[in-house]
């Protein structure tokens, strides 16, 4: 290859990861913990996370908030938050915090499949050094690694983009800045061996922290999520009544919500007409009806509106 052309590819690498960077950059954010010990004492920990949600919603590794006594969260433009632990999956390596803020930079959770030798970045706080990037290919897929917690890590994004103790937690995104897994692991001493837990199984998971509604003979829509804030600009764009909506983390096979090609991060605004801003306003929206009714539910996807018809049962009974 000549020097012209190690020049023009060595740039476009380089366009690729900037872009990458400095997409999902604002979204990223640096986790210190208060872990209390024996005889009083405590120990400090740090690491990464990654808002996913306008409302303040930030998906991280269970590890770094294992054992905390007090979660401080510090955003990309210096604002820090105590943070609260909505959920954690210690066997999948996955927690769900919350802060108090609103209209948040957000980065996309991309679902995508991936292929051996794409590019991906990773961005977090390093041994707290704050904002850092490093960027790799995925080495490997279907990764699995004892977890120190028990049992094994299954499901790995395996890559040679260098991962270090602070960033755990951190996302590790695709060219395009879309997040496609949690980074979680290294191996010590081993030099382009870093780990990410697939964005695929944190929605999962994420569906596992979402408060149930007691089990109802009331129609259901089978599926499972949780209030989030819509941005001020598709609210106004589609003139929609609320500014808070239904997300989408959980959606049971073949229920009626499969059915109707609902996806997961799809943002439930409307049933059959009627604003629900949360999962109590939209099973209270679907009382009225019985086993066999169909309903239009009108929803986001992205930044678009839709709506679809789905014909109800009462199989899945949680009113939802």
């Amino acid at each position: 290859m000549s020097r012209t052309r190690e020049n023009e590819a060595l740039d476009a690498y380089s366009s690729l990861v900037n872009f990458a960077a400095e997409r999902v950059g604002p979204a990223v954010v640096k986790i210190e913990t208060q872990v209390a010990r024996a005889r009083g004492r405590e120990n400090q920990g740090q690491g990464s996370g990654v808002i996913f949600r306008r409302d303040g919603q930030i998906l991280t590794n269970a590890h770094v908030v294992e054992g905390a006594r007090t979660v401080r969260v510090i955003l990309a433009d210096g604002r820090q938050f105590e943070a609260g632990v909505s959920g954690a999956d210690r066997a999948h390596d996955i927690a769900e915090l919350r802060i108090g803020a609103r209209n948040l930079p957000v980065a996309e959770l991309s679902e995508r499949p991936l292929k051996v030798g794409q590019l991906v970045v990773a961005v977090g706080n390093p041994y707290g050094l704050g904002w850092t990037v490093t960027s790799g290919v995925v080495s490997a897929l279907n990764r699995e690694l004892p977890n120190p917690r028990g049992g094994k890590l299954t499901d790995l994004i395996q890559t040679d983009a260098p991962i270090n103790p602070g960033s755990s937690g951190g996302p590790l995104v695709d060219s395009q800045g879309r997040v496609v897994g949690i980074t979680t692991a290294i191996v010590p001493y081993a030099q382009g061996l870093g780990f990410a837990v697939p964005t695929s199984t944190a929605f999962r998971i994420l569906g596992k922290f979402i408060p149930r509604e007691p089990t109802t003979a009331a129609p259901a829509l089978g599926l499972g999520g949780t209030q989030t804030q819509i941005p001020e600009w598709i609210v106004t764009r589609h003139r929609l009544p609320n500014t808070e909506g239904v997300l989408i983390l959980e959606i049971k096979p073949d229920s009626p919500a499969a059915k109707a090609s609902l996806k997961l991060n799809d943002i439930i605004v409307q049933v059959n007409g009627a604003a629900v801003r949360n999962p109590a306003e939209m099973a209270s929206a679907l009382k009225q009806f019985k086993s066999g009714d169909t309903v239009t539910v009108g929803f986001l996807r992205a930044s678009t509106k839709r709506q679809v018809t789905v014909t109800l049962n009462g199989k899945h009974g949680t009113g939802t």
